[in-house]
């Protein structure tokens, strides 16, 4: 056999190996193990999630933005309550009509409800759960 061709096939023949060993390693797929829930899309003084399951390898990451009457982003204070299995967890606030955060928390069925100031208020953004640094 010509040379090229034997090292063609030597070179193809460990690159196969090589890709045998890595999937083999258990590397985590960051997108099986996310759980995310949006926020409703409707114009009222407060709005939730569903829930999403975090695991202790897990961090809960909440992405929310307020928006007021003329669909700008609202600069005022709001207030979010985080649930745990259906049971107030925690109560957060947020200015500037922004937040994102990555919080720690005990495993459980988690959902977040985010409070206005006005009827006319619309939220955007949602939580979601990984053991990878992401936000919805």
């Amino acid at each position: 056999m010509d040379k090229r061709i034997k090292m063609s096939v030597i070179m193809l023949a460990l690159g196969f190996l090589g890709l045998n060993w890595l999937n083999s390693q258990g590397f985590p797929a960051a997108a099986a193990t996310r759980h995310t829930s949006a926020l409703k899309q409707v114009t009222t003084r407060s709005v939730s999630t569903k829930r999403v399951t975090v695991t202790p390898t897990h961090r809960l990451h909440v992405v929310i933005t307020a928006y007021n009457a003329n669909q700008k982003e609202s600069h005022r204070r709001y207030t979010f309550r985080l649930f745990r299995n259906g049971k107030r967890y925690k109560t957060l606030t947020f200015k500037n009509g922004h937040t994102t955060q990555a919080i720690k928390v005990k495993p459980g069925n988690y959902s977040v409800r985010v409070y206005g100031n006005s009827k006319n208020n619309s939220f955007s953004g949602g939580i979601s759960s990984s053991n990878q640094p992401h936000f919805v």
